[in-house]
């Protein structure tokens, strides 16, 4: 992995001006396959993100009541909970909480941007890409400008 592709303009750890660390920035990851979440966590951890990890979407929105996140990474196709229902459960307890939901369905897009995903992606997903994604929407919220 490039560890150049890995840096982060304004939230890996980095010293301030007053010689304090800023905090790194935080993702939960959200799928059902295993495979996928430690895939996903290996290289957002690789990359400065503070990562925590969900099976379905009880787990995210228990995580979710427990803590705060920067940016929620969700499959939308999970037993107990589907990603649309949890990102309705977790809007309702972080209204501003950027989602980006990833689905095999392309069909599945409209809905989840209208149900209030910040991005729909299609897998089969590309590392960088996701990456970069999460990286324009947490730099979008931080500059709505």
């Amino acid at each position: 992995m490039d560890r150049a592709s890995c840096l982060w303009l304004s939230g890996a750890i980095e010293e301030t001006s007053m010689g304090t660390k800023a905090a790194k920035p935080s993702v939960l990851i959200v799928d059902d396959e295993q495979s996928v979440r430690h895939a996903l966590q290996r290289w957002f951890d690789a990359c400065g993100f503070d990562v925590e990890t969900a099976a379905d979407g009880v787990e995210a929105v228990e995580k979710c009541s427990d803590r705060s996140f920067d940016t929620v990474i969700m499959d939308l196709e999970m037993p107990r909970m589907n990603g649309t229902e949890a990102m309705a459960a977790i809007k309702v307890l972080h209204p501003d909480l950027p989602v980006i939901v990833f689905t095999g369905y392309p069909g599945n897009q409209e809905h989840a941007l209208y149900t209030g995903a910040a991005k729909v992606l299609t897998k089969p997903l590309r590392l960088r890409d996701l990456e970069r994604e999460v990286r324009e929407i947490l730099t979008e919220a931080e500059d709505p400008c």
